[in-house]
């Protein structure tokens, strides 16, 4: 028998598991390990770019090489829209301390709250924007070198 503990508010449980489960416990992690594994490479083989930058751009057709350089200009002028809009609710925070410091000083204590609950609202709209950012636009961070590979595999078809 392999004895396992639990900790649980403080209270420590101790669960004796017997062979058979410990076995069938390591194989059902194994599985989910290895599903977990298949997902992730079907993502990575669904994303062009992805592929690119591991197996380069030999396998894509001329046609597909251009009309994949023209998607990295459209994501990099999104991408540009987006750190645009962050910059701008970012500068928003200190123009909304001076703001909440302007009202503090005139005695306007309603305002002052409210400029101040605006501050955590616009950090929370920046912190969103960001992993939304990475998430959307993952391989987007290296479009200059995406770019090199497909030009360089294009400058080679023409020779």
């Amino acid at each position: 028998m392999v004895a396992k503990e639990r900790h649980y508010n403080k209270t420590t449980y101790l669960i004796l598991l017997s062979g058979d489960e410990v076995r069938n416990f390591v194989v059902a992690m194994e599985n989910r390990k290895f599903k977990r594994q298949i997902a992730r490479l079907e993502r990575v083989g669904n994303d062009d770019f992805q592929l690119i930058l591991t197996g380069g751009a030999g396998a894509f057709a001329t046609h597909e090489l251009h009309l994949l350089l023209r998607r990295i200009r459209l994501r990099a002028q999104q991408v540009s829209q987006l750190r645009r809009k962050m910059f701008k609710v970012g500068l928003c925070i200190p123009f909304l301390l001076f703001a909440a410091c302007a009202a503090a000083l005139i005695s306007l204590r309603g305002l002052v709250a409210i400029f101040v609950l605006a501050i955590p609202v616009c950090l929370a709209v920046l912190v969103y924007q960001q992993v939304r950012a990475g998430r959307k636009f993952s391989c987007y961070d290296r479009a200059q070198r995406l770019r090199a590979i497909i030009q360089q595999e294009l400058a080679r078809r023409r020779r």
